[in-house]
């Protein structure tokens, strides 16, 4: 099936050439490579017709505390979990000993999972340090 013909209007017939010095040059393929569509044609072509220029840029600060986070929340999740399980053995037991030991297993489950929430809140705390600048 062959493709559909552009309007006439919308054809790009004429070709336009210009010269720049080396550091223009630079700028321009920098910002194309950062820009959405990538190619310094493209990037030429927004700029002309006054269109929309999306750049994307990269936070290197986030990329090294996205580890962190994530190994902090897979072990709070994990954490979670075995408070559930234990909860779970705690009210299917009908011994009073066993409820109390499970009671205190909890606890101390409880008492790691402070520890990992202030690990956590401290993190927050530096990325907002960080974007949250005056």
């Amino acid at each position: 099936m062959p493709r559909r013909k552009a309007e006439e209007s919308k054809l790009l017939q004429h070709k336009i050439q210009t010269r720049v010095n080396q550091t223009k040059f630079k700028q321009l393929t920098e910002l194309a490579k950062k820009a959405a569509n990538g190619s310094t044609s493209d990037l030429l072509r927004d700029i002309l017709y006054n269109r929309e220029i999306k750049v994307r840029t990269v936070d290197k600060s986030l990329s090294e505390l996205m580890p962190e986070l994530i190994r902090l929340r897979r072990e709070v999740n994990s954490i979670g979990n075995n408070i559930n399980q234990i909860t779970r053995y705690f009210h299917q037991s009908p011994d009073e000993t066993r409820k109390v030991f499970y009671a205190m297993r909890v606890a101390g489950l409880y008492d790691s999972t402070g520890s990992k929430i202030e690990e956590l809140l401290q993190l927050i705390a530096d990325l907002g340090k960080q974007w949250l600048q005056k």
